[in-house]
């Protein structure tokens, strides 16, 4: 069980707990509701230490994966993911991000001059880099630089020359 669904179920059954101990009736009933409500908390709480106590747990289970050619599957799944993570960077700092990384490629030797072309909504299209002078040794670079920067395959970075 993931940490944040384990705390949200604890604080969800916190309440829940607390609203029924409001609703209880007095005397010799309630002391044996009591017990059974802390419990069941007690065990919500010490629900992660299985996953010590039992190495099984553990395993990550492949099992839902095709049995031929899962690692192209799980592959293409990993890239799909990694560009999503880059879409929603893009989506949430593009301008400033834009200017990092103009300001990172202006640091390469030899580059007069630099500009970032970030993809707007489309995900697919590739991050544009123009660069003067265009060199291959700078392209690589400059394409390198720029997987480093937002981890992005180098198949989704173009470099070409500064327009005219």
């Amino acid at each position: 069980m993931y940490w944040k669904q384990w705390l949200q179920t604890l604080l969800s059954l916190v309440v829940l707990l607390g609203v029924l101990e409001l609703l209880l009736p007095a005397g010799e009933l309630a002391r044996f509701a009591k017990l059974v409500l802390g419990l069941s908390l007690m065990l919500a709480v010490l629900q992660p230490l299985t996953l010590l106590v039992d190495p099984e747990l553990l395993g990550v289970d492949l099992a839902w994966l095709p049995e031929t050619g899962s690692a192209p599957y799980v592959q293409d799944r990993a890239e799909r993911l990694r560009l999503a993570a880059v879409r929603a960077l893009l989506e949430e700092g593009g301008q400033e991000l834009k200017a990092q990384l103009e300001k990172a490629l202006a640091g390469i030797e030899a580059v007069q001059s630099v500009r970032v072309e970030l993809p707007l909504e489309n995900g697919a299209a590739p991050v544009r880099v123009f660069i003067d002078p265009w060199e291959p040794a700078t392209r690589r670079e400059a394409e390198q630089l720029v997987s480093a920067l937002l981890n992005l395959p180098l198949q989704h970075i173009v470099v070409l020359a500064w327009p005219e």
